[in-house]
């Protein structure tokens, strides 16, 4: 039987190796925006664990090992002017005092995602969001899939079942403000999700690590844009 020191110090492993793998990714990309440095996240400091259990208190969640360790290095940082369009971690990730459950208090949106996920066929959902949201959409299933949408969403805020559940995605993340994007992470899973509610269309980014490579990708393609509005916007 292994002794709580040893478990101790495997946790105590497990979480520096991770915390050293997500500051390389960090760094990649900071090293990839050097030019550009208002799009850069490197004086936004990281958050400690006793900060982290406080907001997972609050919320009543636990966040995803790799995301805690995310936020460890990096916290995110307050949204910027109306957005950018350019899906970039270091300026689309909200400081974690923001986050808040993606099933409460936001707008239509939860109504339009459940919708959709009822219906099996439609293209706009990703396949992995009828694991990651199973417990909203069981009792949307059941009291809401043959109500209309104005209906659902005010029975959705009202519903106390549906209130109740403890949160399945999480917003973390707030892009373009004129196409209504935020970034969800499934509580369950760790995936994260790219949702841009005036298509509506729900994508998967995947890890923390994928979103990473998408942001260098963008980078490198959207370059003369990104100088472009790194000239014109004003931080505050």
């Amino acid at each position: 039987m292994a002794s709580s020191t040893h478990t101790d110090t495997n946790t105590n492993h497990n979480e520096d190796h991770l915390i050293k793998h997500v500051t390389e990714q960090w760094n990649e990309l900071n090293k990839n925006l050097e030019h550009l440095p208002k799009f850069q996240n490197k004086n936004q400091t990281g958050v400690n664990e006793e900060y982290i259990k406080e907001i997972e208190s609050k919320l009543k969640i636990t966040l995803p090992k790799e995301i805690r360790a995310v936020i460890k290095v990096h916290n995110g940082r307050k949204h910027i002017d109306y957005g950018l369009g350019y899906q970039l971690p270091t300026t689309d990730l909200l400081p974690i005092s923001e986050w808040k459950p993606y099933e409460k208090d936001n707008y239509e949106f939860p109504e339009d995602l459940f919708q959709c996920l009822a219906n099996k066929d439609n293209a706009c959902v990703d396949k992995n969001l009828y694991e990651d949201a199973r417990e909203h959409l069981n009792v949307y299933l059941k009291d809401f899939e043959k109500t209309s949408k104005q209906e659902n969403v005010n029975k959705l805020a009202n519903n106390e079942t549906f209130q109740s559940l403890p949160c399945e995605l999480l917003i973390v993340g707030q892009g373009l403000d004129d196409y209504a994007e935020q970034y969800l992470l499934s509580i369950r899973s760790g995936r994260i999700y790219l949702a841009i509610h005036n298509i509506p269309k729900w994508t998967l980014i995947g890890t923390f690590a994928d979103w990473i490579q998408k942001g260098l990708t963008h980078v490198k393609e959207q370059i003369e844009e990104l100088k472009q509005q790194h000239e014109e916007i004003e931080l505050c």
